[in-house]
């Protein structure tokens, strides 16, 4: 998982350095352009995605997968036993936008809006989840 922004396409007063990938308009670059307006952007390698996955992201013109990131919660489970661990995976399977593996790792990809449900689903079935937070790179540049 990498975070990368994306700019609109559009008569930009500078070029934008280090172009990374392109979706239509929209220029995805690692470089956060400090007068420029960034959609903030995750790119993640999904072992799979879910119907859900078109209403937060996208697959850019050179077949990389993007989530946008204000939109989107990741988190792994830390601890809890195997039963409960499969129930939640079951109950959490209707919010799911995506499941990553990466550094032998799950991670789960939910709507922002779901944290506080998820959380409380963790609490249910007695389990540990760990959000990975991105808020660093949502926050507007000096």
């Amino acid at each position: 998982m990498k975070v990368f922004f994306g700019f609109e396409n559009m008569e930009m007063p500078t070029p934008i350095c280090g172009v990374h990938d392109q979706q239509e308009d929209l220029i995805i670059t690692p470089n956060r352009e400090k007068f420029l307006e960034a959609i903030p952007l995750l790119s993640i390698q999904p072992l799979r995605k879910t119907l859900l996955f078109e209403d937060y992201g996208f697959t850019s013109d050179s077949d990389q997968t993007y989530l946008y990131l204000d939109m989107i919660c990741v988190f792994y489970i830390k601890e809890g036993k195997e039963q409960e661990k499969n129930m939640f995976l079951l109950q959490t399977e209707e919010e799911l936008i995506a499941e990553i593996i990466e550094n032998e790792q799950r991670y789960l990809v939910v709507g922002n809006q779901h944290r506080s449900l998820v959380k409380k689903w963790a609490s249910a079935y007695k389990l540990t989840i760990e959000f990975i937070l991105f808020q660093c790179v949502l926050d507007k540049p000096e």
